[in-house]
């Protein structure tokens, strides 16, 4: 009842505010994140002639075109250090990476967040990181930061990822994923990716058992 009323509240504000993210699986186990919530059972069977306006299509990647085999500063093995050390899947930090640097140790933002997770300098130093271009530094502080955003906001995938983005602040100040285009995109970016991370590791672990 209480989300209900401030789902209410913020959709009656005057700025661009926005609807709450829904999140569902069809039944080719495809994960949609979008503004509108799900359709009725029946509506997600029958095929639909186009989509809705509110919905943000990311299609697969063609062969030759995975993102996740192209060249990337990330080690694997950090990743999967600091995903054990933290609780978080490897996936949704490869995900986070690729998203915020395509994998580039020394990227920088306009904003001054810097290397692979693109971390603020004062990120940085809350999560003990004292070189945020060095690549392990930097996935260890970022996965730090993804666990603690987690407990934070209970779990919640979206809210996390919106408040890596945008900040836990704005995620408390609209009671979800902020009104933003950039974090709303942000949050379905990822999302696809580690989706697509997640269906690349269930292959890899079936073709390992069926030798």
């Amino acid at each position: 009842m209480v989300r209900a009323l401030l789902v209410s509240a913020l959709l009656a504000l005057p700025v661009a505010a926005r609807a709450p993210l829904h999140t569902w699986t069809d039944k080719e186990g495809v994960l949609h994140v979008e503004d509108v919530p799900p359709p009725p059972p029946q509506a997600r069977s029958a095929p639909r002639k186009s989509p809705p306006a509110a919905q943000v299509s990311i299609p697969a990647p063609k062969r030759g075109e995975r993102w996740w085999e192209r060249r990337s500063d990330a080690p694997p093995d950090e990743i999967d250090r600091a995903a054990a050390l933290y609780n978080i899947p490897a996936e949704l930090v490869r995900a986070v990476i690729w998203a915020e640097s395509a994998g580039d140790a020394a990227a920088v933002s306009r904003a001054g967040a810097i290397g692979l997770m693109q971390l603020m300098p004062h990120t940085a130093g809350t999560m003990y990181v004292e070189d945020p271009v060095d690549p392990a530094q930097n996935i260890m502080g970022g996965t730090r930061y993804i666990r603690w955003l987690a407990n934070q906001f209970n779990g919640d995938l979206l809210l996390t990822l919106a408040a890596y983005n945008a900040g836990p602040e704005a995620v408390r100040k609209y009671g979800g994923v902020p009104p933003f285009d950039e974090t709303r995109q942000y949050v379905r970016r990822v999302v696809t990716y580690y989706q697509q991370l997640r269906a690349e590791t269930r292959k890899r672990v079936v073709a390992e058992v069926a030798k």
